[in-house]
């Protein structure tokens, strides 16, 4: 059976709600979740976090996408469209954090900002997608970084994954 995987809006806060749900109408989902750090009444508690805030993923055969049923589902706001276009999430997006989830299903980022220098030549090493190099420029937080890289023959920065790269 050939299924896509696309993304579906949430209310706020309602990613589990909207995940269940979906699990009780049989659909294959995927909420991809980080732990992050809560300031609460002088405590720091480290709970689990939507990777994306407001957005699960499902995996639709084409007889189970019905966007209505999927849109109507108890915390979901609906799939993301572009008119009547509803883009697919290509398998390696999803396989790319589905490989970084530790034992218990979190994904860890991890912080590799330190390996890399602005100047540094790296390459930019994700799935299905050609090799690319640029110069690293910053680290944006422990999971991106800035890069510089020629497209169309111009120098662009670009914020990538910081596990997708490698020295060059």
């Amino acid at each position: 059976m050939n299924r896509e995987w696309f993304a579906i809006r949430t209310q706020p806060r309602k990613e589990q709600v909207a995940r269940k749900h979906y699990e009780q109408q049989d659909f294959i989902v995927y909420l991809p979740l980080i732990l992050t750090i809560r300031r609460h009444a002088r405590r720091l508690d480290e709970i689990p976090r939507p990777l994306f805030p407001r957005y699960v993923f499902l995996h639709l055969s084409i007889d189970e996408r019905k966007w209505n049923t999927i849109g109507s589902t108890i915390g979901a706001i609906g799939p993301v469209r572009f008119g009547g276009y509803y883009p697919p999430v290509p398998d390696w997006v999803i396989e790319g954090m589905r490989v970084r989830e530790d034992e218990s299903g979190l994904i860890s980022l991890g912080s590799h900002g330190s390996t890399f220098k602005p100047g540094d030549r790296v390459a930019v090493v994700l799935e299905n997608v050609e090799y690319l190099e640029g110069i690293f420029q910053a680290a944006k937080g422990e999971d991106r970084a800035l890069i510089l890289m020629e497209i169309l023959r111009r120098q662009v920065s670009t914020l990538v994954p910081m596990w997708a790269l490698k020295a060059a």
